[in-house]
């Protein structure tokens, strides 16, 4: 697997926002290395991923593609905002997403491309092959040289560390972050504490919680050996 030097990731939408920016329910990155960018997820508006994109100096219509971890509204609901941008960038969604969102996607102009195998999409970038939460979810393996795989989760429904071990069986690097939704707000303190061990086993230093993951995450993260940043929308995450 090829891999990248320099990995800066923008919080685009999530609920907390930083002053003068938009927050609702929802999540979507813009991911950039010195050698592409890329737009994980859309939010739940494109009046939101439009306006935060632009305060923060992000132009959409520069992405190589654009990423759907899975087809719930929070994660495509900003998809007119990528396509008002004029990109033609492809949208890559789960295999298992439903006929509605692929028509609701070219309804929009975009063009959009299942994903039934995981592969390298870009120089460094490997899209996991989708695993059933539900619904069906697919994330996104990174390659940061000399540190290991930063995983980009949108929601995490079949579980973080079951998406890690996955990226770390069909890539074979050693897993270093993890930064997105782990959908662990609504779990118990035992299952967050489980999770936090099984990433920790992986190999996973740092964690960036964001969108689901619930505040708990934060607090014991470090009882594993974790560092956890925590990020709001309009933040800029280098790795």
């Amino acid at each position: 697997m090829d891999s990248i030097n320099k990995l800066r990731v923008g919080v685009l939408v999530d609920e907390k926002p930083r002053a003068g920016l938009r927050g609702e329910y929802g999540l979507s990155l813009y991911i950039e290395s010195e050698r592409w960018r890329l737009l994980f997820d859309a939010g739940s508006s494109d009046t939101t991923l439009g306006s935060n994109a632009s305060a923060m100096g992000v132009d959409l219509s520069t992405v190589d593609l654009a990423i759907i971890s899975h087809e719930h509204f929070d994660h495509t609901g900003g998809l007119a905002a990528l396509a008002r941008s004029g990109t033609r960038a492809p949208v890559l969604i789960p295999a298992g997403a439903s006929w509605r969102l692929e028509r609701a996607i070219e309804d929009l102009g975009l063009s959009a491309k299942r994903v039934v195998t995981g592969s390298e999409v870009l120089p460094g970038a490997f899209l996991l092959s989708q695993q059933y939460g539900p619904p069906y979810e697919q994330a996104l393996a990174i390659n940061l040289k000399g540190r290991g795989l930063v995983t980009v989760h949108g929601c995490s429904h079949p579980g973080p560390s079951k998406i890690v071990a996955k990226a770390l069986n069909d890539t074979g690097v050693r897993p270093f972050a993890v930064i997105g939704g782990l959908h662990l707000a609504w779990s118990p303190p035992e299952g967050v504490r489980s999770e936090l061990e099984a990433l920790a086993s992986l190999g996973v230093k740092v964690l960036v919680p964001l969108h689901c993951s619930g505040s708990l995450v934060m607090r014991e993260s470090s009882s594993f050996g974790i560092e956890s940043r925590e990020v709001l929308a309009g933040d800029w995450v280098e790795f």
